[in-house]
């Protein structure tokens, strides 16, 4: 998911550099032979399998935090300040209007690439990179539509003529978020990934044009040119979305400081620091090229209770999202208190219930409204979070200043639940207890299977409240725990009535399009609960350029008050972070995902005393 940047971010700043911070680190602990690892390797624990290591077409907040240290974009965000910083491009753009031609009122971002930037081969870095690299984003057979969500407004790029490094993205329109979106995309090699150069007989102007695409996508169109065309990009994204390109060493390379060594499923993933690379030359200047640890192991932890003692036993340096419960718990244990310090900064997450919309027995607002009446949100976060969230009534963090703080959290009401239930024709005639309706003829029961993640402590907890609560509304739960990649792909291809989801956000202005729109209600879309609204669908356009920030809240208020009377999810809370960072390294917290950035890790130099 590319996420994007907000010119109100100032408004927040001090509220999230605050949370960065931390807990107050302990006091240094004593013993030079405290610490059981003592190379320069960096074991970071990842609560889930990552689905691929290929930053297009990932959707997997996981894989995020591998792909990052292997792919550079053109900038990212400051770990300290959150704003936009130089990474593979030499500075932010140079940002001027279009004021004539076929692009007249849309925006231009010009961009130049650092001389000293190399691939693995010694090939520059050139602007033939980034547009091979839009070529394979708006190629449509790429598996790559939650990333075209955001980028749907550019049309083509300019290569300087005299400077191979230095490019123009050219866009038709105005955009809330358009330099963060074109900055946010990360430059991939064409000589790996395309070493057929299949994509460089196909103009970038065809793929972004999407009455063109649609020719391409009728194969009664036909002439020689046209077909050509349609087999390069056909042949491309078949090889581009295969497993190879996303698993196998040797097909997956980037501009970043880290090459991929070796992926065992269930297990670990490994990176190794590249020698000689390019960013050393510069990393003085530009903070986001830094990369201290030799080698990067991420380790495949996904059961809470193993991750626990892989802390303790020091198998891993640093874990994210611990269960709030073993958190508080980690608080009062000397021995971890004296190896890693813990910290709480601001995530910019938010818990929910998805409720597939195009199920026969969700379809009805009156029956997802009942739902939410029989989670008690308050109960979840005292205690199973412990006090470590803060809920949430919509799709934004509560921190956004456009958070619509005037809709009052949905209470907890069993009555109030079986009324709505009653008001949609779902009321319990056979005396069995579970309310029912007929369907198409055919007498259903309000049976519903949610699936949760096996290993979340906190997901299987709330199952069970929530299927204890539901019976009092004549609701029947089913809990159906899964591995959270069969879960993802499930709610992928719409498999499912009901399931427990996060989505991760940056602290920046937010484009609903991915998560919201009807044209993002596809298999590798964001719509994973098949949302269709017109109204929705038009404030989202609106949104997504109306500059005018005031005007642009006004919106935002009105999309969230549609959705919270649609109720397509059922928003729990924004919960704090809770990170352990082993003392064996200099090393802080940020409020960028996930939490922790492990090429800033810095090793001691002896054990701290």
């Amino acid at each position: 998911m590319i996420h994007l940047r907000s010119i109100s971010i100032f408004a927040l700043l001090a509220l999230v550099l605050c949370a960065c911070k931390g807990d107050k680190p302990q006091e240094e602990a004593t013993g030079a032979t405290l610490f059981r690892n003592q190379d320069n390797t960096v074991y970071a624990r990842l609560p889930a399998e990552p689905d691929r290591l290929n930053l297009l077409i990932s959707t997997n907040v996981y894989a995020r935090a591998v792909n990052e240290q292997i792919f550079l974009y053109l900038l990212h965000f400051d770990p300290e300040t959150l704003e936009l910083a130089p990474q593979l491009a030499k500075s932010r753009p140079v940002v001027e209007e279009i004021t004539e031609g076929p692009y007249q009122g849309g925006i231009a971002y010009t961009f130049e690439l650092h001389e000293e930037a190399t691939w693995d081969n010694g090939q520059p870095i050139t602007a033939g990179d980034f547009v091979f690299t839009l070529k394979a984003l708006f190629n449509p057979g790429v598996q790559a539509a939650n990333v075209r969500a955001y980028l749907d407004y550019i049309k083509d790029v300019e290569v300087d003529p005299e400077n191979p490094r230095r490019f123009t993205v050219l866009t038709d329109q105005k955009y809330i978020i358009g330099e963060t979106a074109v900055s946010n995309i990360p430059v991939l090699p064409e000589y790996i990934y395309d070493p057929n150069r299949l994509m460089r007989a196909v103009p970038l102007t065809h793929l972004t044009d999407t009455a063109y695409v649609a020719r391409l996508a009728d194969e009664t169109n036909g002439g020689a040119a046209l077909e050509a065309e349609r087999k390069a990009i056909g042949d491309f994204a078949e090889a581009f979305n295969a497993p190879r390109y996303s698993r196998e060493k040797g097909f997956i390379a980037g501009a970043g400081p880290y090459a991929f060594e070796e992926w065992v499923t269930g297990q670990r993933i490994v990176l190794s620091r590249k020698k000689n690379w390019w960013g050393d030359q510069l990393s003085d200047r530009f903070p986001l090229l830094k990369a201290y640890p030799d080698k990067l192991s991420f380790i495949i932890i996904p059961d809470q209770s193993a991750a626990i003692v892989a802390l303790k036993d020091q198998q891993v340096d640093v874990s994210g999202q611990i269960d709030a419960k073993d958190f508080v718990d980690l608080r009062e244990n000397e021995l971890i208190r004296k190896l890693y310090n813990l910290h709480t900064p601001t995530s910019w997450v938010y818990y929910y219930i998805g409720m597939n919309n195009k199920s026969p027995k969700l379809a009805d607002k009156r029956v997802r409204r009942a739902l939410a009446h029989l989670v008690d949100v308050p109960v979840l976060i005292e205690d199973l979070f412990f006090g470590l969230a803060e809920r949430t009534v919509g799709p934004f963090h509560p921190a956004k200043p456009y958070y619509h703080k005037g809709l009052p959290p949905i209470e907890f009401d069993p009555g109030k639940a079986r009324q709505l239930l009653a008001e949609a024709g779902w009321e319990d005639t056979n005396g069995n207890g579970i309310a029912d309706k007929e369907i198409n003829g055919r007498r259903v029961e309000m049976e519903l299977e949610y699936m949760v993640s096996n290993a979340s402590k906190f997901a299987n907890n709330q199952a069970l409240i929530f299927q204890e609560d539901a019976r009092k509304a004549g609701v029947k739960v089913n809990i159906a725990p899964k591995e959270f990649t069969v879960l993802i792909d499930a709610a992928k291809q719409r498999d499912y009535e009901m399931y427990s989801g996060a989505w991760g956000q940056d602290p920046t202005i937010d484009d609903p399009k991915q998560l919201w729109h009807s044209e993002s209600d596809t298999p590798d879309g964001g719509n994973r609960v098949s949302f269709i609204n017109a109204e929705a669908d038009r404030l989202i356009e609106e949104i997504r350029v109306t500059l005018d920030e005031s005007k642009r809240n006004q919106l935002y208020k009105e999309f969230q008050k549609l959705i919270y009377e649609e109720q397509p999810y059922i928003f729990l809370f924004t919960p704090l972070e809770r990170i352990a960072i082993s003392r064996r390294f200099e090393a802080e917290a940020t409020a960028r995902r996930p939490g922790f950035l492990v090429n800033t890790f810095i090793k001691r130099e002896a054990s701290p005393k």
